[in-house]
């Protein structure tokens, strides 16, 4: 017997939809496989929704292992944050995208470019400060984390960043950062 690669639809009864601020599929099959269809039909739908997804290959935001696959569009940002007592790990699929790393005062630690060919993986330690941004119109990238998943608790964003309200400054903020790996 074969198992199949996840497809992704809003009627397909092997996943459950999540409510978090990007959309999100939920795998209830194990083992949980992705192809290159899986990640087209990411990307499609991303496409159609006007947003990011992701396909979570773990039954529910509770699960102590957190396996993602992410499709991020290059007009996203959301602020540098941490995760406190949590490490993380980003492996490109698609695309480009780029990684800082911060201290507590703000300074970059590292900044880097990630790409399939070249760097493609990039591990962050617990507690830091870090920013992922798209540099192609979509980065897919796979996410691997600790779990659960605390909507409320489990991202604490970075004092120093500018107020998200103020389009100007967040833009320039941005664009400094960028300017590091472009």
């Amino acid at each position: 017997m074969k198992i199949s690669a996840i497809r992704i639809s809003d009627d397909n009864p092997e996943l459950s939809a999540g409510t978090g601020k990007t959309r999100a599929f939920f795998s209830q099959i194990f083992p949980a496989i992705v192809g290159v269809a899986t990640i087209n039909e990411l990307v499609e739908y991303a496409a159609n929704s006007g947003g990011d997804v992701r396909l979570c290959l773990h039954k529910d935001p509770s699960f102590r292992h957190h396996d993602m696959i992410i499709v991020q569009r290059s007009t996203t940002f959301f602020p540098p944050h941490r995760h406190m007592g949590k490490g993380e790990t980003w492996n490109i699929l698609r695309g480009e995208m780029a990684v800082f790393v911060f201290d507590d005062s703000g300074a970059v630690v590292d900044a880097r470019r990630l790409t399939p060919m070249t760097e493609f993986l990039y591990r962050v330690g617990e507690s830091q400060y870090h920013l992922i941004i798209a540099l192609s119109h979509v980065a897919v990238y796979h996410e691997c984390k600790p779990g659960p998943f605390e909507a409320t608790r489990d991202s604490v964003f970075a004092p120093w960043v500018p107020d998200k309200n103020n389009i100007i400054a967040t833009t320039d903020y941005r664009n400094s950062l960028l300017n590091l790996v472009l």
